[in-house]
């Protein structure tokens, strides 16, 4: 006797307002099925057509993941360029650099503020 294929079946049990399942599973096959040939997790999933389908969104996402990075990453060299530099991660380097010589500038500018400040609570 052959195992039948469990397949993809991604309700969740649904809203107060809509708790009909649906119709058909994730691959489109029809027909009665056993709650045994269902599964909402993709590790129990053994139906060939489910799989395919699953490994093309994969693949979909991946693309879109990558140009988005790209995208990104473009948009941080074109940021970068007119700072003077061509690398990315220099830029970075010397935006923290420079961002540590500003919090020293803002604390040595408090420090003179305090030391005034008590200075001038002697004059009144």
């Amino acid at each position: 006797m052959s195992k039948r294929a469990i397949h993809m079946y991604s309700w969740d049990g649904g809203t107060e307002a809509d708790q009909d399942p649906p119709e058909h599973v994730h691959c489109g096959t029809d027909g009665a099925m056993e709650d045994e040939q269902l599964s909402n997790d993709w590790r129990y999933v053994t139906c060939k057509r489910c799989l395919r389908i699953r490994m093309k969104e994969l693949a979909t996402r991946t693309a879109e993941d990558r140009d988005q990075k790209v995208k990104l990453f473009d948009e941080a060299q074109a940021l970068t360029i007119p700072l003077g530099h061509r690398n990315i991660s220099t830029a970075i380097k010397c935006l923290i650099r420079d961002l540590g010589q500003v919090r020293a500038e803002r604390d040595r500018l408090r420090d003179d503020r305090d030391s005034l400040l008590e200075a001038g609570a002697d004059l009144l």
